[in-house]
């Protein structure tokens, strides 16, 4: 299904749709919070290269289909996204979680009612201490 969604919104958002591209989405679907390096390098054994790595990831952001966030230290992470992603974002360590429960609809629809534009998505980047971090343990 994810895959069926991913390719009808990169039809529509006039993406092409390479082995590159998908692989590179694939990878931040499974695994968000990745830098761009650490991506090139999980994609090397499947012979995809950095050139082609920063390209796809650029494409895909650009489609509105990665979404790039600060990080600590000021790297750059991304994240696959659909039509919306909510992700908790360590401060100390950089953890990423996934959150997997949405309670925004209402306010889309709010959103879409009172400004006229219709809503396709959002996201939710929340920042702070993930447990470990909290009790004081090193990352």
């Amino acid at each position: 299904m994810q895959t069926q969604r991913l390719a009808q919104i990169m039809q529509e958002r006039g993406v092409r749709r390479t082995p590159q591209r998908l692989a590179v989405w694939r990878l931040l679907a499974e695994e968000p919070g990745l830098t761009i390096r650490e991506a090139v390098r999980a994609l090397e054994p499947e012979g995809i290269g950095q050139a082609t790595v920063y390209r796809s990831v650029k494409a895909l952001e650009n489609a509105g289909l990665l979404l790039g966030f600060p990080a600590p230290r000021g790297e750059l992470r991304y994240a696959a996204v659909l039509d919306h992603v909510h992700l908790l974002v360590c401060e100390r360590c950089g953890a990423v979680r996934r959150l997997h429960e949405c309670r925004l609809s209402g306010y889309e629809a709010e959103v879409e009612q009172k400004t006229g534009y219709r809503v396709r998505g959002h996201t939710l980047v929340v920042y702070g201490l993930c447990p470990r971090c909290r009790e004081g343990g090193e990352p």
